[in-house]
């Protein structure tokens, strides 16, 4: 059995193989098989980085291994996880991410599924009422009638399905159709109605398209399975761990009593002037699925801002945040040396980023309470550009962490190739390098 000694240096010789060979920027992964097509979710993560990086863990970590995702919007790295059959646990803010992660988390039959599907296409197509099932602030900004008809009809389908499961799945394509099919332009990730003159010209057939994104929904979930059973010569997916999927605010409390041996993240941190839109992107999917399918308090769905508000950043109290700063610089000395570098006229464009780290400090509290004494913490972070000046979340989360006794033990550098979405919704310079840091309690 090899010492301690022989397995970390086995991990870092990995690590540093898999970065040096420019597997980290994932430029030419395969993309033909994807389930994380199923929803644009926004900023997600690369899964062939995530999943080069826990092969690599992989090798060193027992099998009972339980990895947790304390941000875990798409469901990116717990899919990662699951392929080397770790044991996951993700919880997001976002009651859609929890959706589109149970989604994607969970095992069907795929058969089931296709004939699922037909029953929903079928109950659409017998469906004569021009009822419109739901109703919402500027619900007409969003959706035209006959859309809103049409998403009735397809909403009256779905629901019509007697397991949970089922249903999730097909919620999250009725959800990638609603972001294509309403008036909302999908060239950023805030809501934004398309100019008058676009919607004239604009004809799109939901309900078919709905049915054509749920036939190559079905396929891409197949693909992944089946290559899975594949790689772990398995005709069943009984090498698969656990997957626990818990709607949750990390600020306030980890919704598990485990302890973990593994984290996989990225915090949400967004790169242009404000921390991406994760809600807005997910309020108007939100509304169309039935309250009793969706885990959240219901204010979050209320607003398009709700969402956003409550997460990372989303609130400042001056006087709060006046004594979370001088708390903070206590424990990252390159926050503090940057902001002391702001010109004073300028720092009150550097409150936002000031709340938002605050806010991960107290969601790094929780974390490091849940995870085991010798776990590894897989963080992938840029550094974001505000007021064109770069801001060093990556040196900042290692203070933190150092600060909680949490020491680097290996870092790399990837580039980011694939941003069209967030290009397009940045109005300054943004991040084209990534950090992947890992963290070792153990010297």
């Amino acid at each position: 059995m090899m010492d301690k000694i022989t397995t970390r240096e086995k991990l870092i010789l990995r690590l540093q193989e898999i970065s040096e060979k420019g597997i980290l920027d994932a430029e030419y992964a395969d993309r033909s098989e994807n389930m994380h097509r199923l929803f644009m979710y926004p900023a997600m993560m690369v899964p062939a980085t995530q999943s080069a990086i826990v092969q690599a863990f992989s090798d060193i970590l027992p099998p009972n291994t339980y990895a947790i995702d304390p941000f875990m919007g798409s469901g990116t790295s717990l899919l990662s996880c699951i392929e080397f059959g770790f044991n996951v646990f993700g919880q997001d803010i976002n009651p859609f991410a929890v959706l589109l992660s149970k989604a994607k988390t969970t095992v069907y039959d795929v058969s089931k599924l296709r004939t699922s599907l037909e029953n929903i296409r079928n109950r659409i197509l017998l469906d004569n009422s021009t009822t419109i099932d739901i109703t919402f602030s500027s619900i007409d900004k969003w959706f035209t009638k006959d859309a809103q008809i049409s998403f009735s009809k397809i909403r009256r389908a779905i629901n019509a399905e007697e397991c949970i499961d089922y249903r999730n799945f097909f919620w999250v394509l009725m959800s990638e159709a609603i972001r294509v099919g309403s008036n909302d332009r999908t060239s950023t990730f805030k809501l934004h109605r398309r100019s008058f003159e676009e919607l004239q010209h604009r004809n799109i057939d939901v309900i078919q398209k709905f049915l054509s994104i749920a036939v190559s929904g079905i396929s891409d979930y197949e693909m992944f399975y089946n290559k899975l059973k594949k790689e772990h010569n398995s005709s069943e997916l009984n090498f698969r761990g656990k997957a626990e999927i818990s709607w949750g605010n990390s600020q306030l409390k980890i919704n598990s009593k485990r302890k973990f041996d593994l984290l996989l993240s990225s915090p949400p941190y967004g790169d242009n002037h404000t921390t991406v839109t994760y809600g807005q992107t997910s309020y108007l999917p939100l509304q169309w699925i039935p309250f009793n399918d969706i885990e959240c308090p219901y204010e979050y769905l209320r607003t398009t801002q709700e969402i956003d508000r409550q997460s990372l950043g989303g609130k400042i109290d001056n006087k709060s945040l006046e004594e979370k700063r001088v708390a903070l610089f206590k424990k990252t000395k390159h926050l503090k040396d940057f902001y002391l570098n702001i010109p004073d006229e300028e720092k009150s464009k550097y409150q936002k980023t000031i709340a938002f780290i605050a806010d991960f400090e107290e969601c790094l509290k929780n974390i490091v309470e849940v995870m085991q004494d010798d776990a590894y913490y897989i963080w992938t972070i840029g550094n974001r550009f505000v007021g064109g000046r770069e801001i060093p979340n990556a040196e900042v989360l290692q203070d933190l962490m150092e600060y909680y006794g949490i020491n680097l033990f290996f870092k790399a550098e990837r580039q980011i190739f694939n941003k069209k979405q967030a290009c397009k919704n940045n109005h300054s310079r943004t991040m084209e390098k990534e950090q992947i840091l890992i963290f070792h309690r153990k010297e």
